[in-house]
């Protein structure tokens, strides 16, 4: 390790956590550093990936010298603007009014456990190369032949690589995957000077780390008390499945899950508080997700639709509904129309038939693989107790529904989110995915970040006893 690749972790996350200050112009909350500091890493990193492909793409081993300092300057207007329009605000909201010494403890100890495991998570990612199957085979192969190369080079289906002897043109089974993150393995490459996997894809612990810090910080500006904001982060940040992708580094589904995450925790920040800058990296979180992952784009369908119908009055709401249900009607009784989604192009939606450009034609019926789901997300050892206590958690809170429009919302985006896997595993091929317990865990990880915003906002107004009594609920609930 040399001071270049410190400088390559240190400056995305400098200049992000700059952006999303400065961005952040409404008024201060608790949790807002810590907010910062998680969506900046996430931020900057996207930031240097797009420097590098912008300005080393004929160059891939120049990638950090060349982009450094861009990302520096970039970091620098937005610390100005940070200082230059600075307002009071409270000192860094950790531990205040976490309750009585009992419940600093456990904050302290919760704490401690999660950088421990982190700590333990690094160590086995930098003991070994790219490990998993798609990492090595999939994700870790266009950055690597660029690097080893020295340049870009495009990837092409086989049809056209065969019919095209190009050498500068290549293909693979995978030459139509988003590209965002092969060039952060770039940028990293290029600060090292090789194409050392096991500090390429330390990053992977960044991004698990990144989520930890901006679920505390959302949750705690959103008015989550600090004892519970920790015993959720300490939930999330245990999962095993989590943490297996980050210490098998390589796969794109932590990234996804860590930039949905984000961009529905910015939107809840703006729902609650009208705070443009909240909007502007929700939107921005949004948008990145096709360029992480195809199933970026569907994720990204469901949450700007959601979002964009959450704007409108109920009533132009239901309006709107009605129009897009009776057109979606119309279109397959006619025999079918073409829909443009962003990341998967033309979707050509029919009764019973779906044809997706980078899958083919999914025929819609049904498969009997419910046994194998409820078996992947209760008996098997990837989530611990989550599928249990999350419906028992909304069964009890349910009434926070009608108080808290955040809630609202983000249960409206979740079933929409849990009919679409609902869909996909019970009435397409990816029905094997959920027999063989590979893919169908991995797309609901997109989706647990989420899951644990809803479940910190049922719980936002809980107090936890001091003397050890039953958690009581305070007197008030936030109407949002």
């Amino acid at each position: 390790m040399n001071f270049s690749y410190f400088l390559a972790w240190m400056l995305p996350w400098v200049a992000g956590c700059g952006i999303c200050l400065a961005l952040n112009r409404g008024r201060r909350e608790p949790g807002d550093l810590v907010a910062a500091a998680g969506m900046g890493f996430l931020v900057g990193v996207f930031l240097a990936a797009a420097l590098a492909c912008l300005f080393a793409a004929g160059n891939t081993a120049a990638a950090f010298s060349r982009g450094a300092p861009w990302l520096a300057g970039i970091g620098f207007l937005a610390w100005t603007v940070v200082f230059t329009f600075r307002r009071p605000s409270p000192a860094p909201d950790l531990m205040a009014k976490a309750g009585s010494f009992g419940w600093r403890l456990l904050w302290g100890l919760l704490l401690l456990a999660i950088l421990i495991r982190l700590d333990t998570i690094a160590s086995e990612t930098l003991l070994h190369p790219t490990f998993p199957w798609d990492a090595w085979s999939a994700w870790a192969v266009k950055p690597k032949a660029w690097f080893l190369l020295g340049h870009h080079v495009p990837y092409a289906p086989m049809a056209e690589w065969l019919a095209k002897p190009d050498l500068d043109l290549r293909t693979s089974g995978i030459w139509d995957y988003p590209e965002l993150l092969a060039w952060v393995q770039i940028w990293f490459a290029s600060a090292v000077g090789s194409w050392n996997e096991p500090l390429i894809n330390a990053v992977w612990v960044g991004v698990l780390a990144a989520i930890g810090l901006a679920s505390y910080g959302h949750w705690r500006a959103l008015g989550v008390r600090p004892a519970m904001t920790m015993l959720l982060v300490y939930g999330l940040m245990s999962l095993p499945l989590l943490d297996a992708h980050a210490a098998l580094a390589g796969y794109a589904d932590l990234w996804l899950a860590a930039a949905f995450g984000m961009a529905i925790l910015c939107w809840l920040r703006w729902i609650r508080q009208r705070n443009a800058g909240q909007l502007l990296l929700a939107a921005a979180f949004a948008l990145s997700l096709p360029l992480i992952k195809l199933e970026g784009a569907v994720w990204l369908l469901i949450l700007s639709t959601v979002m964009l119908l959450g704007m409108l009055s109920r009533r132009s709401r239901w309006m709107v509904f009605a129009i897009l249900v009776c057109a979606l009607a119309i279109g397959i009784a006619l025999g079918g129309f073409l829909m443009p989604i962003f990341g998967l192009g033309w979707i050509h939606l029919a009764w019973g038939q779906v044809t997706i450009p980078a899958l083919g034609e999914l025929d819609l019926h049904w498969r009997p693989v419910g046994s194998a789901m409820l078996s992947g997300l209760l008996t098997l050892p990837n989530w611990h107790l989550l599928w249990y206590l999350a419906p028992l958690v909304i069964a009890l809170r349910w009434r926070v529904f009608a108080a808290d429009r955040c809630a609202r919302s983000l249960g409206t985006l979740l079933a929409s989110c849990a009919l679409f896997l609902f869909v996909l595993f019970f009435f397409t091929d990816a029905s094997a995915w959920a027999e063989n317990y590979t893919s169908a865990n991995r797309l609901i990880l997109h989706i647990v970040p989420a899951v644990f915003s809803l479940l910190a906002l049922l719980l936002s107004d809980v107090r936890l006893s001091a003397a050890g009594r039953s958690p009581e609920p305070l007197v008030q609930t936030s109407p949002g």
